[in-house]
């Protein structure tokens, strides 16, 4: 599951870095969660960047509690389930990050929380869905694919990364076979991680602190030992 994630850039640097406009009211996020309006690109209008609800909010509506079906959707649901193959074909999205945040079981209830970005806090992009609601609202999903042998440690599933050449041909193309490719194709390059303050738990921070290392402690602010 992924559940956190920061796109940090000021908005000059994220018009450079992805080539697209970016509107007045994006801010940079440091916790960027689930039920928050955040930046992507969507195939149908890649030009500019679009604001999205992450978590697909027709199916939030008929449940109350949260839970990781609303904003993860696993590989094998792409391809397998005829609604989200359908998706693939004409709602195709990215949404641009520079890192995300992911939880270590260290003990039966204890979990540590780590920050995972590329050197220099390289931008990199996650493949998803987008959809739209009867109400017209707009939100996306986004898609995991299984965890490489760095995030294994971690948890079963990770983002399914694209590169930048995998991110214009995910926006642009639409031949099946060659959507699901992009999909299947492994990120080899290898993150660097550092632990932070379980204060992440908090789905309104937004503080630039989040993404600082800090000593290890668990969900609670428990100090620990293990990382």
């Amino acid at each position: 599951m992924l559940d956190r994630y920061t796109i940090t850039l000021q908005p000059d640097e994220l018009a450079l870095v992805l080539g697209a406009e970016v509107p007045d009211t994006y801010q940079p996020q440091f916790n960027a969660a689930p039920t928050k309006v955040l930046p992507t690109i969507v195939s149908s209008d890649a030009g500019k960047i679009s604001f999205l609800n992450w978590g697909l909010m027709a199916m939030w509506s008929n449940n109350k509690a949260m839970s990781p079906k609303f904003f993860n959707l696993p590989l094998d649901s792409v391809i397998n389930k005829a609604s989200y193959r359908k998706k693939l074909l004409t709602n195709r999205c990215v949404i641009p990050m520079d890192g995300f945040y992911l939880w270590k079981q260290v003990a039966k209830k204890q979990q540590v929380p780590h920050y995972f970005f590329y050197p220099d806090k390289k931008i990199f992009s996650v493949a998803g869905l987008w959809e739209e609601g009867d109400d017209g609202s707009h939100s996306f999903i986004m898609i995991t694919r299984p965890a490489n042998k760095q995030i294994a440690d971690f948890q079963d599933d990770m983002p399914a990364i694209l590169d930048a050449a995998s991110s214009r041909s995910w926006l642009q193309s639409e031949n099946e076979e060659e959507l699901q490719e992009l999909l299947n194709k492994e990120s080899l390059e290898e993150f660097l991680s550092h632990t932070v303050s379980p204060k992440i738990k908090d789905i309104d921070g937004n503080d630039a602190l989040f993404i600082k290392p800090a000593p290890a402690s668990d969900q609670h602010g428990n100090y620990t030992l293990f990382t």
